[in-house]
């Protein structure tokens, strides 16, 4: 008979149903034309892979890289980080349809509003792409990191100066700020949003109020969280696992082994991808 301790400790471990051999390290994560996307940051690929098989049916090269992805209306837009350019790929053909230069240090992408968005971690800014040029460059802070559409606006987070800020996508300016130390990752849910901070802790903000209402606190380094079920998956980097909270409580109700280094999880019919930064292959739970 198990001991409680083994158990509990098998209770922790996710056994994946299937691990895609990526060959490197990935980062961003997108569903779209029936394919899962994934960002290479060694090879400056996006993978197209089969969710049934878990075949890698393309490597299309960006830039160098590549850290975030997002999905558009019949497209990825993935973004090189060393390179400092975002691309549009053609979910129905594979093939790349543009290359936009942008700021420095591209971080992170997002969908929004008719047009892409990134945040440029190395200069400070945010760049709107509108068809396939930058139709404006957006001063937002000191270290923009994540970008999130959500509700009226776009969500940038400032790692460096330690806040949120609310972007107004009708004006391109900033219209409100929440202090969040070492703030990153933000996910919509219920009318909130939930962002990762690297000091260990995931934040509740009220949009409306810019307050915050709740915190959960997690393991080291939460980042590309996700609703999973209802619930809030969060993958900490540098604990290698992935923590559940609930959104309504912000209580952990569970920890599941995640793999080394987990930055992203992505729920797609019925399961949850997992990328991985210190592992060469993807998870499907």
């Amino acid at each position: 008979m198990k001991t409680l301790v083994a158990m509990l400790a098998a209770a922790l471990v996710a056994v994946p149903t299937m691990k895609v051999a990526a060959g490197e390290p990935t980062y961003g994560l997108a569903s779209s034309g029936g394919s899962v996307w994934a960002g290479g940051l060694g090879s400056g690929n996006v993978l197209r892979i089969d969710p049934a098989t878990g075949k890698v049916l393309q490597r299309i090269s960006i830039g160098a890289r590549v850290f975030n992805l997002a999905t558009a209306p019949g497209a990825v837009w993935g973004i090189a980080n060393l390179t400092n350019t975002a691309t549009r790929i053609d979910t129905r053909t594979g093939k790349v349809t543009a290359s936009v230069p942008v700021g420095n240090g591209p971080y992170d992408v997002e969908w929004g509003f008719g047009s892409a968005w990134v945040s440029n971690a190395l200069d400070g800014t945010v760049s709107r792409i509108t068809g396939k040029k930058v139709a404006k460059t957006i001063k937002v802070g000191v270290e923009p990191n994540g970008l999130s559409a959500i509700g009226r606006y776009l969500w940038v987070t400032d790692h460096t100066a330690g806040k949120l800020l609310r972007l107004d996508p009708r004006t391109n300016r900033v219209t409100g700020t929440v202090p969040l130390s070492g703030a990153d990752w933000v996910t919509g849910f219920g009318g909130a949003l939930y962002v990762s901070q690297e000091t260990n802790v995931v934040a509740r903000v009220d949009p409306r109020t810019l307050k915050v209402t709740g915190r959960a606190r997690v393991h080291r380094n939460p980042l590309g969280s996700a609703i999973v079920a209802k619930k809030l998956w969060v993958p900490c980097i540098d604990s290698n696992d992935v923590v559940v909270v609930d959104p309504s409580t912000m209580k952990v109700v569970k920890t599941i082994s995640g793999g080394p280094g987990p930055i992203v999880v992505l729920p797609i019919a019925g399961h949850v991808w997992v990328s991985h930064t210190t592992g060469t292959a993807i998870w499907r739970l």
